[in-house]
């Protein structure tokens, strides 16, 4: 059973690369579909009670990674806006949605504000993918993946609390008075306090939590280089399961905070170590959503008929903008970004999760509803991902909040990159380097590129890069292996067309071989002796000039092949189209465009070749 989800959620994985569409839309279904409801092969109930243990331990590893991609500096940026978007606007979404299910879908109150406190979670797991699918503004990619990392805790902590109070009436024989809360203030209030609690000891323990994490690896990193990452995961359970031994639910928001801790504090195989959280992270979503979606029963869907897509679409469309346009009313935001906002608004695995364990909690106490809610809760998910997921590039190119920079990303932070992205900028391009060496990245930023540290080689790192298909990557390392590799992975999982690779002159024959079987140009159009020319550079035994393309340079079999081997075409200037690219091999040249050509050996170049290029130095 758990060998078949496992083989499920890789081949889910491969599903969401190749379409763009979130891997639990695939998952979903492949759930259903192995579920008792169809083929019975999957029957998540033999867990029993370990059902709920699994579902909050895959919880908590979710969390503790969606924390870990937090970035301080870009949520402060937006703080006011999200601040607004995870509490009041978290209310707005509960008595919204509340409201929709209690006088379309017929729920009684009770189950109305616990589906209501349920889809308050937007959730990383599919916002990230969706925002990958089509590029828009910085600004609004920030505000919706800082909305939906930060409310999970705060949405799954609020649907718990809700639950409480209805227990509270259960236990003492309420009689489901209006809202089912008004005959019991005092308790209300203790559940209220309850909730603060909660909050306060997942905060201290993720606190303390991420610190002792931190300051352990950097202090034994000796002793552990080989194991920080799964030190890391050890670590984050543990605070989970702390938090959790002082009060239940405190675990959520402890994995949430500790993650952010550690992702912020520069701890050694740092990258590595969010490389395996990601990979662990999307095996824990694959194995959990798909015994999540065995699980559900159809029949409570079907039974609220079509009430069930209008209150999904209620919620969608008239909740989530009324929530956008009050509380960005005083905002830099304008009219467009706002509704576009208001469309992309997705729910995921954390919404999915706690409608399981209430559901679960309810049965326990023999409370009808659960099922019904958990049920319009998988709805919620399945319409909202393949609304938004299927029409999100299509409404933000009709509201015009794409992003239409086309900007370089060099993969490297060496003295050539360096040197490629000063003289990129000149022409007005927007250019940002990567690389997991941290002198170098400093050494970028110093002179006034703009540089992260972070691996090439992983999606996760050409994410901060936030690198989208209209981009180019050149990759420039001194690894010919590493150049092709990122290309190859931008070009799969980006969906960038624009790549090429330098390669070495002594390059492998392998190396040669993988170029040409995975389509990656040459960079500059020429093996280059990478070394020397990083030696050269380094000794400002260069100059860099702009040629312009005549004729007879056209006419040419290989304009670089034409070249001595110290020149090296760097960059294309199209002035009849205001186009800069970086030059590779299969780059057609027009007569009139300016070429930007790096000399590493100007004192040796001949007359002939001086006269055949007039030359107009620049200073880079």
């Amino acid at each position: 059973m758990v060998s078949l989800a496992l083989v499920l959620g890789v081949v889910g994985q491969m599903l969401s690369i190749r379409t763009g569409f979130p891997n639990i839309v695939f998952f979903l279904i492949f759930g259903i579909l192995v579920g008792p409801e169809f083929l019975s092969l999957v029957h998540p109930s033999e867990f029993g009670e370990g059902l709920e243990i699994i579902i909050k331990l895959c919880v908590a590893i979710v969390l503790f990674e969606a924390g870990l991609n937090l970035n301080k500096e870009e949520a402060r940026s937006h703080g006011n806006i999200i601040l607004l978007l995870i509490t009041v606007g978290a209310m707005i979404t509960m008595v919204g949605g509340a409201a929709f299910a209690y006088f379309v879908g017929d729920l009684s109150w009770e189950m109305a504000f616990v589906y209501g406190a349920l889809v308050i979670v937007t959730g990383p797991t599919v916002v990230h993918p969706l925002l990958r699918r089509f590029k828009v503004k910085p600004n609004l990619k920030h505000i919706l993946e800082y909305e939906g990392v930060l409310i999970d805790p705060i949405g799954a902590l609020i649907a718990l609390f809700v639950v409480e109070v209805i227990l509270i009436g259960s236990t003492q024989a309420a009689s489901g008075l209006t809202f089912g809360f008004t005959s019991h203030v005092g308790e209300i209030g203790q559940a209220v306090l309850l909730v603060i609690y909660k909050f306060l000891v997942g905060g201290i323990f993720g606190l303390l939590g991420g610190y002792a994490a931190t300051f352990a690896v950097k202090r034994f990193y000796i002793y552990m280089e080989d194991f920080v990452d799964l030190f890391m995961l050890a670590s984050a359970l543990a605070v989970y399961g702390f938090a959790e031994m002082v009060t239940l639910d405190a675990g959520l928001v402890a994995a949430i905070v500790s993650g952010a801790i550690v992702g912020n504090l520069n701890i050694p195989e740092e990258e590595e170590m969010k490389k395996f959280k990601g990979k662990l992270t999307i095996l824990v979503i694959s194995l959990l959503f798909i015994f999540l979606a065995a699980s559900l029963e159809l029949d409570y869907i079907k039974d609220l008929g079509i009430y069930g897509p209008l209150i999904v679409l209620g919620l969608l469309f008239i909740v989530r903008p009324i929530e956008i346009f009050l509380l960005c009313m005083r905002s830099n935001l304008s009219i467009r970004e706002k509704m576009f906002l208001s469309f992309v608004s997705p729910r995921g695995i954390i919404a999915a999760s706690i409608a399981s364990i209430i559901a679960l909690e309810l049965h326990r106490h023999e409370i009808e509803g659960g099922n019904t809610v958990q049920g319009l809760v998988f709805l919620t998910i399945a319409i909202s991902v393949f609304l938004q997921g299927g029409a999100g590039g299509f409404v933000s190119r009709v509201l015009g909040v794409n992003d239409n920079r086309n900007k370089v990303v060099i993969l490297g932070a060496n003295n050539l990159a360096r040197l490629l992205a000063r003289l990129l900028e000149k022409t007005g391009k927007e250019v940002c380097l990567i690389d997991t060496n941290r002198r170098l990245v400093e050494l970028s930023k110093s002179q006034g590129l703009n540089a992260i540290e972070g691996n090439g080689l992983t999606v996760d790192g050409l994410e901060k890069t936030e690198i989208s298909s209209p981009d180019t990557l050149i990759s420039l390392t001194t690894s010919d292996h590493v150049n092709v590799l990122a290309c190859r992975l931008v070009r799969i999982d980006f969906k960038v067309s624009n790549i090429c690779a330098l390669i070495n002159r002594m390059a492998s024959p392998s190396d040669i071989e993988d170029m040409e079987r995975f389509r990656v140009p040459l960079a500059f159009g020429k093996k280059i002796d990478v070394m020397d020319i990083y030696s050269k550079i380094t000794a400002k035994e260069y100059v860099v000039f702009k040629s312009q393309i005549k004729k007879e340079t056209i006419d040419k079999m290989d304009f670089e092949k034409s070249l001595p081997e110290h020149m090296i075409p760097l960059v294309v200037e199209r002035p009849r189209t205001d186009e800069v690219s970086v030059y590779h091999e299969s780059f057609s040249l027009e007569v009139g465009d300016m070429v930007s050509i790096l000399d590493v050996d100007p004192v040796s170049t001949s007359p002939h070749v001086l006269g055949e290029f007039e030359k107009e130095l620049i200073e880079v």
